[in-house]
């Protein structure tokens, strides 16, 4: 079975680093980017199973590119940001399949949200005919 792949996409190299070592540590494959740009641009070259999105970024915040992203790529939007929740509920928590995560983060709620966002999004393996394998 292929690795879910996880796009990090946050300024921060140190952020990018700890999430990077959790989520290999737990199956995942991780692609990163260090601005808003370079994750549409990610998104577009590699089909990825989620985006973990943070507010502040170079070229474009998480807030005005998660729409783009959303255009561009169907996949689930975690924005993981310091700023509180609020500020993100009358914009991009509208978008369909966005959730939202607090810095600092639990390791633990973020890897069941994945785990819960990724596999609603897979389809199912297919039913057992019960007939034996010749």
């Amino acid at each position: 079975m292929k690795k879910p792949t996880i796009l990090i996409a946050d300024d921060d190299r140190g952020v990018r680093a700890a999430l990077r070592k959790r989520l290999t540590a737990n199956g995942y494959r991780v692609l990163e980017s260090s601005d808003g740009l370079g994750v549409i641009a990610q998104c577009l070259k590699e089909p990825v199973d989620a985006i973990l999105l943070d507010h502040e970024m170079p070229n474009g915040d998480g807030r005005s590119i998660a729409p783009l992203i959303r255009k561009e790529c169907d996949v689930p939007i975690v924005f993981v940001s310091g700023h509180p929740r609020e500020e993100f509920r009358t914009t991009v928590m509208r978008l369909p399949d966005v959730y939202f995560l607090p810095k600092p983060f639990d390791a633990a709620k973020l890897l069941d949200l994945l785990a819960s966002v990724i596999h609603l999004r897979r389809p199912a393996p297919p039913a057992a005919s019960g007939r034996p394998t010749p």
